[in-house]
Order: structure tokens, then C-alpha cells, then sequence
């Protein structure tokens, strides 16, 4: 069992890690977050009632649900719990390196699939999950199979689009991400 100094280094390398890539979040915290919107400060209070629970945050652009994901994040390493952060381009990239044949080097270990395969916890945060770059399958393919893996394992996953998850007019997010080009 790890120390709690030993945890608290842990956490503040996996937000720092985050915060170089997205800097802008860097005061994202679920205790100070503020809502601009009644859809907003409902989506915080659930997520500060329940910090560990999944979510789909949907919305138009540049209404915060990047803000919130990163503040359920941090909370959640804060707390000393597995999780990882990435946007869906950094999720194909890490599945498409786990997939790819390396010419004679050892495989592309992915920590995404060694969570959802071998942890007994973990939660994965995906950032705009609609911008997943499609190439010939496999994109709608190693999506599923990540999902389906995370449900059935019970693990954690919270996800931030620009398009509804379904809608009667227009494309929404299970349009786009079965189509391929």
C-alpha cells in the first residue's frame, strides 16, 4: 500500500501532465467552478454530489464542459484514483500505437488498455468524443470495444461532446461516430 505523500506525488505528476497540455484549465476545480447557465450549474451540482459517476457532458461550443471534465478529473486524482484524461484524437493515437505492428520493436503498451483490461479501477475521461479521426473502421471499431470493455469491468467514463447524443433533425453523435469517410 502506497503512502500518502507517495499518492499526493502521484496525483499532482497526473494533473501537472494534463495541465501542460491544457493549461487553461488550470484553476478547474469542482469546489470553484462557476455555472453560466441553469444547465450548468445543474451538471455541476450532480457531478459535485457524485464525483466519480459517469457523465456525458453535451452541449454547444464553449459553453464549459471541457472546464467540468477537467474539474472531475482533478478531483479524482486529487482523491488518489486511477483515471486518465485525453481528447479523442490522443485515445486513436494511443489505440492506433497498441495496434500497429512496431517492425521488430516491442509492442506500444497502451495505458488506456491496460486500464480497462487489468486495473480493478479506473476512469476514463474522453474530451470531444466526435472528433475521433475515422479511418477505414476503426475508429467506430476500437470505440466500441473500448466502451464495451469499460461498462462490463464497471469502470468510470465521462465524455464531452459539441453534438447530442441523439437527435431527430440534424447529425449527432451516433451518426457521426458510425460513419467513416
Amino acid at each position: 500500500m502506497k503512502c500518502e505523500c507517495k499518492k499526493r506525488r502521484i496525483a499532482q505528476g497526473r494533473i501537472s501532465e494534463i495541465l501542460k497540455n491544457w493549461p487553461e484549465y488550470k484553476d478547474a476545480r469542482l469546489e470553484t467552478i462557476k455555472p453560466r447557465s441553469v444547465g450548468q450549474r445543474n451538471a455541476i451540482q450532480t457531478i459535485r454530489e457524485n464525483p466519480t459517476g459517469n457523465y456525458f457532458l453535451g452541449g454547444y461550443y464553449q459553453q464549459g464542459k471541457t472546464h467540468l471534465l477537467v474539474a472531475q478529473y482533478r478531483w479524482m486524482a486529487d482523491a488518489g484514483m486511477r483515471c486518465i484524461l485525453l481528447s479523442a484524437q490522443e485515445l486513436m493515437e494511443d489505440l492506433r500505437k497498441a495496434e500497429t505492428p512496431m517492425d521488430g520493436r516491442p509492442p506500444y503498451e497502451s495505458p488506456v488498455l491496460r486500464m480497462i483490461d487489468l486495473a480493478d479501477s479506473g476512469h476514463l475521461f474522453i474530451d470531444d468524443i466526435e472528433k475521433a479521426p475515422s479511418r477505414s473502421g476503426f475508429r467506430a471499431e476500437m470505440l466500441f470495444s473500448v466502451l464495451d470493455r469499460i461498462k462490463r469491468r464497471q469502470l468510470g467514463l465521462s465524455v464531452t461532446s459539441n453534438l447530442p447524443l441523439i437527435s431527430d433533425t440534424g447529425k449527432d453523435l451516433r451518426q457521426k461516430l458510425t460513419d467513416e469517410v
